[in-house]
């Protein structure tokens, strides 16, 4: 009796060995499945199918935050920092460029040099003109070693592109009649502002003369 009974639970023993075997199969293959989506989430650069220990958590969390990339993040006092920073290079940069002009004009009186003054739309010296150039190129050929800006002024009437033009036809005057009394053309360059440095402002016929110019300048800088 007894070894029949034996021989009648051996089945039922057997089959809950190959269930248990299975069981154990299934769960490894799920788990596999597990590490291979993780490393191909790892490929992507992504969380997808799980985040692996190897890849760095690249969310935007803030400094404050569980882990982010900090150089993402923005400190708005050092925004504003750097924006006063380059307001404080272009109010240095335009204060020196004041002192070049007020040395420049500093130089330019002392050396007595007189400004030619131009008929409307003209850019023809006059007899008066050729007069106060005769009297410059002398200053200009015993200071051998000056530089000079020759400028092109014209007043407010016409367009700015017109007036540049003009402005520098009246310099480029000034310029080649230097250069015809003797002035060597390695001292002397030449710069067109049109109607943009008046030296007068009020709207008359007056004020309009003064500003129709060739202007010289004693450069002081580099």
């Amino acid at each position: 009796m007894k070894r029949l009974q034996s021989i009648m639970c051996a089945p039922l023993i057997l089959g809950f060995v190959l269930l248990g075997l299975s069981g154990c199969s299934s769960k490894a293959v799920q788990s596999g499945g597990d590490v291979q989506s993780s490393q191909q989430g790892a490929g992507k650069g992504s969380n997808e199918g799980g985040v692996s220990q190897n890849i760095p958590d690249t969310s935007f969390s803030g400094q404050n935050g569980s882990g982010g990339l900090r150089g993402l993040d923005k400190n708005p006092s050092e925004e504003r920092l750097g924006g006063n920073t380059l307001t404080a290079k272009a109010d240095s940069g335009a204060s020196r460029q004041m002192e070049e002009i007020r040395a420049e004009q500093i130089a330019s009186a002392a050396a007595g040099l007189r400004d030619v003054f131009f008929a409307y739309d003209s850019f023809v010296i006059s007899e008066e003109g050729r007069q106060i150039l005769a009297r410059n190129a002398e200053w200009i050929k015993s200071n051998p070693g000056a530089q000079l800006k020759v400028e092109g002024h014209c007043d407010e009437r016409g367009t700015s592109a017109y007036n540049l033009v003009l402005g520098e036809k009246r310099a480029k005057s000034v310029r080649n009649y230097l250069v015809e009394l003797g002035v060597s053309p390695k001292q002397l360059s030449v710069v067109s502002y049109g109607k943009e440095r008046p030296a007068c402002t009020e709207h008359t016929e007056s004020c309009y003369s003064q500003n129709r110019r060739g202007h010289l300048v004693v450069k002081t800088g580099k």
